[in-house]
């Protein structure tokens, strides 16, 4: 839908520093984003500003968890609905002129048609465009896109407490190499920082891109077949060997040898795995795991990354991981 990809192409195309995002803050700061348009309260967590512009601020654990409005699409509201979005999100200003044309613009085109839902990374953004004619109504809502934790499958591979307050999922292709260096950069900081709480537990998760990378998925059964066939941890050092080994490997028209012989150079059950292999046996694991990514939870690269519901945006700074960890314990304390 060419609303989506308007919003989209935006999120790709800000190239300036990324403000700090109101949501997930005390509302105060929200309200300050947007003082020059006088909102006032008038119930609990119910304001009017602008021209009239009505808006929401729900809240969970006293922080800024959803905002949602409505009001007539003149000439003040828009763009004061723009800044209210670019307020809550981590694009700031930088997309205020934007959404603020893009809400002139095109109301009419949205006019009728429903709620439209659109997914802007970690966010998530419904429009409801309600009229027959200049100035339009408009009903939105704006919030943290967060995945139920039951919409997730189960961990096949893990380190770190099983009972962890905090779980990062990861969902990578062996033969990306963004989550090569994830895998170089990142992953032992998580390790050594996150993991050594106590609370915290990392689970890898297949998301071979095969369109785009043909040895990825037989890359993600021979680790699975690694791991039944030797131990629940040597999944971690194939994976390791896997990624640093990936241009040996990637771009081979049979790398199931080659995954062997890995296999044994790392002191493994070649034998095991060149049989699993043979007979396919994880196949059918790795491809439920791919359609489980793309068809239920959306995603479209690798890696992506989530602490608990919600999504990693910067996924190699560490500091995004613990501003996560910190808005769960928010949001959890109601």
């Amino acid at each position: 839908m060419y609303l989506r990809s308007f919003f989209v192409a935006l999120a790709c195309l800000v190239t300036l520093p990324l403000a700090h995002a109101a949501i997930g803050e005390p509302p105060e700061m929200l309200l300050a984003a947007v003082a020059e348009y006088g909102p006032a309260e008038f119930e609990e967590g119910n304001y009017r500003a602008a021209d009239s512009f009505e808006f929401e601020l729900e809240l969970r654990g006293g922080r800024v968890f959803e905002l949602s409005g409505e009001g007539v699409l003149n000439e003040r509201n828009v763009e004061f609905m723009a800044d209210l979005i670019a307020a809550g999100t981590d694009y700031g200003e930088s997309i205020s002129a934007p959404v603020a044309e893009f809400l002139a613009t095109r109301a009419a085109d949205l006019a009728g048609r429903g709620e439209t839902a659109i997914g802007v990374e970690q966010y998530r953004l419904a429009l409801d465009v309600t009229g027959n004619a200049r100035p339009y109504e408009v009903r939105f809502t704006l919030g943290l896109q967060e995945v139920p934790a039951e919409a997730f499958p189960p961990g096949r591979h893990e380190l770190g407490a099983a009972d962890a307050r905090y779980v990062i999922r990861e969902f990578s292709d062996f033969q990306c190499p963004y989550c090569a260096s994830y895998a170089s950069q990142v992953l032992p900081l998580i390790k050594e920082r996150l993991l050594a709480r106590g609370d915290v537990r990392f689970e890898y998760h297949h998301f071979p891109l095969r369109s785009i990378h043909a040895n990825a998925a037989p890359a993600a059964e021979a680790a699975e077949c690694v791991s039944a066939v030797n131990t629940a941890m040597d999944f971690w050092e194939y994976h390791d060997a896997l990624f640093e080994r990936q241009r040996a490997w990637q771009g081979l028209g049979d790398p199931a040898p080659y995954f062997v012989r890995l296999a044994d150079e790392l002191g493994l059950d070649p034998a095991g795995v060149a049989e699993c292999l043979e007979e396919d046996r994880f196949q059918t694991v790795v491809s439920d795991s791919y359609r489980l990514a793309a068809a239920e939870l959306g995603l479209t690269g690798t890696p992506s990354l989530f602490v608990n519901g919600y999504k990693v945006e910067n996924y190699l700074d560490l500091q995004a991981y613990l501003d996560l960890i910190e808005l769960v314990d928010s949001f959890s304390d109601e």
